[in-house]
């Protein structure tokens, strides 16, 4: 409700510009999934691309229904999601799928970019590494164009501009899993975001890149902030997510 109260002075002009898709950019970009990024090189529609995968058939502007589909599946499958979230993410874009078709939708999506999929594993893995290091002798673990390393009770990613997330307390925790082997869970301490306490908060792999991709992201935007008030001509009065208004 924000926006409303924002209006331009005398002899000025708003402009509002947004980044499309940059998280589904920035997901790519991070795990070298080169054929989705050539098909944002190329200007042509990855949305339309995507639903042309999941119907088995050429997919055009005409058939807005699936590319609203292929839209959700860009942007929600990006971060390791499951069928049964992917059911709620479809309804958020006016879509209803069973939790069968939708499995099907989520599993194309994987074996579509299947760098992506690696990335949510090897984002885990660099970051499990990383606690396992002592950090005054070992180097920190890289993680494609992040790294990782543990510093004074902190687990840090370092992002492609410099900037460092921070995860305290990290800790590794053997879980059993439902199809019975093991494996360590990673956890930190952080604001949960249903309660607002100061709590203890599991992560995995995919949720690992969806800070990573979301906090290049952002860097992106700031930079561009910044590259509009050097102008001179442009003075930014506030930003929504991947939009800047000025």
């Amino acid at each position: 409700g924000l926006r409303g109260v924002i209006i331009a002075g005398p002899g000025q002009q708003l402009y509002v510009a947004d980044y499309s898709a940059i998280e589904a950019r920035v997901v790519m970009w991070l795990a070298g999934q080169e054929d989705a990024l050539d098909i944002f090189r190329r200007g042509e529609d990855i949305y339309l691309d995507m639903a042309t995968t999941i119907y088995h058939r050429v997919c055009t502007k005409a058939d807005a229904k699936e590319r609203q589909l292929g839209k959700a599946v860009v942007l929600g499958c990006g971060f390791q999601l499951g069928a049964s979230r992917f059911v709620d993410v479809a309804a958020t874009y006016g879509i209803t799928i069973n939790e069968d078709f939708s499995k099907g939708v989520v599993d194309a999506y994987r074996a579509k970019y299947p760098k992506v999929k690696a990335l949510w594993y090897d984002m885990e893995q660099a970051a499990v590494d990383a606690l396992h290091m002592d950090n005054e002798e070992c180097d920190p673990i890289s993680c494609g164009k992040v790294v990782w390393l543990l510093e004074g009770g902190f687990l840090y990613c370092v992002l492609p501009s410099g900037r460092r997330l921070a995860y305290p307390r990290p800790q590794l925790t053997r879980r059993k899993t439902p199809w019975g082997d093991s494996h360590m869970q990673l956890s930190f301490m952080g604001v949960d975001m249903h309660t607002h306490q100061w709590t203890r908060q599991i992560t995995y792999g995919g949720k690992l890149v969806e800070n990573v991709v979301q906090a290049i992201a952002r860097d992106v935007l700031a930079e561009a902030l910044t590259r509009l008030e050097a102008t001179g001509r442009y003075r930014p009065v506030l930003s929504i997510h991947d939009e800047i208004i000025s």
